[in-house]
């Protein structure tokens, strides 16, 4: 690779995000606060060289690549999660690299101001309305109507989402919210939700796939996704529709996006749209399926061959992947490991919880404790596997003494938000 082949920026990227840009001829630079921290290390070892930044620190980015407006070789920042999206945009902006418009990344991040904007553009409108003070969330939702859901109104992955059921749910949330919150707050919208994956390219969107999201279920199941989503052509057709009209009220003009749907009685409405990837699992069922996003967005963005698309063989095939919840308590092993990864069609089996660690609770932000990924022929045998999978899985958990739990003297497991999904 030489001097002059263009150069991938990578804020705090997964290894996977850096072999896809190394795939498609790019440079690779990774820019991370710590380069030795344990989400950031291996993408530290595939690049081509790495630099420690606290890329969240505009000016400081600024003082580590404002060379790189003058080099002779293309150049651009990515960042693959809401935080590091923003990022990327902003300095690409301030640089002149090509890149999405920060204001479109902007605007993709402000939930009611987009809701607003779908409402106004399409015949599907959902009742919303904003809530900067906790005293006013109870007759807010009286006003939305009941059952409604509250939520920050620039939060991410799921952050404090609450359903309120009735004023006794909105009176407790509003005690414990702090005096001026920003949420907004949106009717319940019933239906199977669906994730849409898209790419966007001077201004054109392209839905790469539609996956099927399922709800949290009793016992070990912690929900998942299949992909692709079973929908009728009519269906399918008006969640592409809206879509394209969420993606150009927002202004997108080049690389991922998910915008996340549920189809009701009247059709599908719109939850929330954001200008990167879906969760990581998401990005392996399109890998699998044969579709590399972060390449696609790499090679556009960077004026490169774009990868191929996937092989026939490959998108007719059926991937699934279902999260993993644990009991509460001390995790001491898990037995049935290498009998689940040997299943012929599982493509991954990961547990995120150390051995000799807390279980820490499933919240908006820890919604499982490990997952299972396979692909399958059809969607019967997705399914059939799956199910053979996590039941091979048998985790020893054992009850923490009161003492421990009382005092916190345990070893959780720490969130850390990467930037790349």
């Amino acid at each position: 690779m030489t001097p002059q082949a263009p150069l991938a920026v990578l804020l705090s990227p997964r290894r996977a995000v850096v072999l896809a840009a190394r795939r498609v001829g790019a440079r690779t630079l990774v820019l991370a606060p710590d380069l030795s921290s344990p989400s950031v290390r291996e993408a530290v070892a595939a690049a081509d060289s790495a630099l420690t930044v606290e890329w969240r620190d505009h000016p400081r980015l600024m003082m580590a690549i404002g060379h790189l407006a003058h080099l002779p070789a293309v150049a651009s920042v990515f960042g693959f999660t809401e935080t590091s999206a923003l990022a990327a945009a902003r300095a690409n902006e301030a640089l002149r690299l090509p890149g999405n418009p920060h204001a479109a990344v902007a605007y993709l991040t402000d939930k009611a101001t987009l809701r607003a904007k779908v409402n106004q553009l399409t015949g599907a409108p959902v009742r919303f309305e904003r809530c900067d003070h906790a005293a006013h969330v109870v007759p807010t939702a009286e006003r939305v109507g009941f059952p409604c859901v509250a939520k920050p109104r620039t939060g991410s992955g799921g952050q404090d989402v609450h359903l309120l059921r009735d004023a006794a749910d909105a009176a407790l949330l509003a005690a414990e919210l702090n005096p001026e919150p920003a949420l907004i707050v949106e009717e319940f919208l019933e239906g199977p939700e669906y994730s849409v994956e898209a790419h966007s390219r001077a201004g054109v969107h392209t839905v790469l796939a539609i996956t099927r999201i399922h709800p949290p279920g009793a016992g070990p199941d912690a929900g998942g996704h299949d992909l692709p989503a079973v929908l009728d052509p009519a269906t399918a057709a008006e969640i592409h529709a809206l879509v394209q009209c969420t993606l150009g009220a927002a202004g997108q003009r080049s690389g991922p996006s998910q915008t996340e749907v549920v189809v009701t009685a009247h059709g599908p409405r719109l939850i929330e749209s954001h200008a990167h990837p879906g969760d990581e699992c998401v990005a392996e069922l399109l890998a699998a399926t044969g579709t590399d996003v972060h390449a696609l967005t790499v090679a556009s963005a960077l004026g490169l061959p774009r990868p191929p698309g996937p092989p026939p063989s490959a998108a007719a095939r059926h991937a699934g992947v279902r999260f993993l919840r644990l009991p509460p308590g001390l995790l001491t092993a898990v037995d049935g490991l290498e009998e689940a990864r040997a299943l012929p069609g599982v493509t991954g089996v990961e547990i995120g919880v150390p051995v000799g660690s807390h279980v820490p609770e499933t919240t908006s932000r820890v919604a499982g404790h490990g997952r299972v990924t396979v692909v399958a022929d059809s969607p019967h045998e997705r399914d059939a596997l799956l199910r053979k999978a996590l039941g091979a899985l048998r985790p020893v958990v054992v009850p923490e003494p009161l003492s421990l739990r009382e005092t916190g003297l345990r070893n959780p497991v720490k969130e850390e938000e990467h930037s790349a999904a």
